[in-house]
C-alpha cells in the first residue's frame, strides 16, 4: 500500500528563491532528502533526482507506466535543456524513477527548475505521451530479442517471484506499452509524481549552502513516501530456461538483508569475478561479470557468465567455489592488503564522474537516509569485514539460460 503525504504541486514550485532563502533556516531541519556535495572546479553539476516509484505502484495490465510517465512529461523539455546545453537521461530501477541532470554551473538552476516543473506538471501531453509510448515499444522489442536481457528478465523472476511487482521489467514488456493511454499515463502522473517522493543528490561547483536553500524550494520538505513492497518470494532450486542461442548465460544471485556490509560485498564481487574471468587456464570464458543491486529492504550480489553449451554447471560450480574461498577464513594480511589495493583504484574509477558521484549519494540518501558526502569506505575495509560478508551469504539462486541447459549435468 502507497502511503502518500499531502504536498503542494506547482504552486510549490512557483515560489521565489528569495522566499526558500529566507526560510532556508525552518526547511533545512525538516528535509532529510537532498543533498549537495561541494566540488569547486568541477566542469559540471551533476544532479541524481530519484522518484520513488516504480513496478510496485503501477496497476495490474499497466507494466511499464511508470517508466513511460517519467519518459513523457520530460519529452517537450528536451529543447529547453538543449538551448541551456544541459543533458537529462531517464532510467527506470526497481523503486524509482532516475533523472540524471548534467549542466553548466550558471545554468544549472534553471535547468533544475525546469526538470521539476516538467515532473510535477499536471497533466501530461497526449501528442507527447503518444509518441513516447511508440517509442519505448520499439526499443523493447528490440531488448526483448537480447539473450542478456532475457536473463535479466528471468534472474528478476527467480528472485523475486514471478507475481512479485520487481520480478518484472522495471521498464516494461513492449506488449504491456503498447496498451497504455494518455489517460492511463495522466492519472498515473497525478498520484505517484508528488514532491515528497523526491531524493535529490547534487555534484558541483556550487555553494551548498545556497544550492540546498535552492533545491529545498522546489521540493517538499515532508518525509519520503514510500511504497510498501511485499517479501521476495525466491526459486529454491536452479531455474532452468532453454533459449535459442549459440551460448549459455548463467546467473547466481546471493541475497543480502538491509544493513549487509555493502562495501565489502562490493570488494568481494569484484575479487571472485577475476577468479573467473577470461584468462591462460579460462579460455572457454566468454564473458563474466558482477554487480552489486540495492534496493529497499537489502539487495543482491549478481554475477553473470557467458560460457559454451554444455559447460554452464561446471562453471556454476567454479562460481559458487570462487565466493566461498573467500568465507573460509580471512585473507593474510600482505594479501589483503594487495587486493585492497587494486579495489581501491577500481572504486575509484567507479566514481570518476561527477554524474556517477551524485548517482551512488542519491541512492545511498534515498536508502538509508544518511546524509553523508563520503563516497567511498574503501579505506576502512579489513580481512575479517570481507571474510564476515562472504561468510554471511546465503545459498544463491540460480538462473541457467540457454541451449541444452535441461541436460543431465
Amino acid at each position: 500500500m502507497t502511503r502518500i503525504i499531502p504536498s503542494p504541486r506547482l504552486a510549490a514550485l512557483a515560489l521565489p528563491l528569495a522566499l526558500a532563502l529566507a526560510h532556508a533556516g525552518a526547511a533545512a531541519a525538516q528535509q532529510d532528502r537532498i543533498l549537495v556535495r561541494a566540488e569547486p572546479g568541477t566542469p559540471v553539476v551533476a544532479e541524481e533526482i530519484l522518484l520513488a516509484t516504480g513496478p510496485a505502484d503501477e496497476p495490474d495490465l499497466q507494466h511499464g507506466i511508470a517508466y513511460l510517465t517519467a519518459r513523457a512529461v520530460t519529452a517537450s523539455l528536451r529543447p529547453v535543456l538543449d538551448s541551456l546545453g544541459a543533458h537529462l537521461e531517464v532510467q527506470a530501477r526497481k523503486d524509482a524513477v532516475a533523472f540524471s541532470l548534467t549542466s553548466a554551473p550558471e545554468v544549472w538552476q534553471d535547468a533544475t527548475h525546469a526538470l521539476l516543473v516538467a515532473i510535477f506538471r499536471d497533466p501530461a501531453d497526449s501528442a507527447a505521451t503518444t509518441a513516447q509510448r511508440d517509442s519505448v515499444r520499439a526499443e523493447l522489442q528490440s531488448r526483448e530479442q537480447s539473450p542478456a536481457d532475457a536473463l535479466e528478465r528471468e534472474t528478476d523472476a527467480a528472485v523475486f517471484g514471478a507475481d512479485h511487482p520487481w520480478g518484472r521489467p522495471s521498464v516494461g514488456t513492449a506488449s504491456a506499452v503498447a496498451e497504455l493511454a494518455p489517460a492511463d499515463v495522466d492519472v498515473f502522473l497525478r498520484k505517484n509524481f508528488t514532491p515528497d517522493r523526491v531524493t535529490v543528490a547534487l555534484v558541483g561547483d556550487v555553494d551548498a549552502a545556497a544550492a540546498h536553500a535552492f533545491l529545498t524550494s522546489q521540493i517538499d520538505a515532508a518525509p519520503l513516501a514510500a511504497t510498501e513492497v511485499p517479501a521476495p518470494q525466491p526459486a529454491t532450486e536452479p531455474v532452468r530456461k532453454e533459449y535459442n542461442s549459440i551460448t549459455a548465460f548463467v546467473s547466481a544471485t546471493y541475497p543480502f538483508p538491509p544493513g549487509a556490509d555493502v562495501e565489502a560485498l562490493r570488494m568481494l564481487a569484484s575479487l571472485a569475478v577475476q577468479r573467473i574471468s577470461f584468462g591462460p587456464s579460462r579460455r572457454s570464458v566468454y564473458n563474466a561479470r558482477a554487480e552489486i543491486v540495492r534496493h529497499a529492504g537489502g539487495g543482491e550480489l549478481r554475477f553473470e557468465v557467458v560460457v559454451p553449451p554444455g559447460e554452464s554447471d561446471r562453471w556454476v560450480e567454479l562460481l559458487k567455489g570462487s565466493v566461498a574461498a573467500f568465507a573460509d577464513a580471512p585473507l593474510p594480511a600482505a594479501v589483503f592488503a594487495d587486493r585492497l589495493r587494486r579495489w581501491r583504484g577500481e572504486r575509484l574509477l567507479e566514481l570518476d564522474t561527477p554524474e556517477a558521484r551524485a548517482r551512488e549519494l542519491a541512492h545511498e540518501l534515498m536508502l538509508t537516509g544518511i546524509k553523508s558526502t563520503a563516497l567511498t569506505g574503501a579505506d576502512a575495509l579489513t580481512a575479517v569485514r570481507l571474510y564476515e560478508a562472504a561468510h554471511s551469504l546465503p545459498a544463491p539462486v540460480l538462473v541457467y539460460l540457454g541451449p541444452t541447459v535441461n541436460a543431465a549435468p
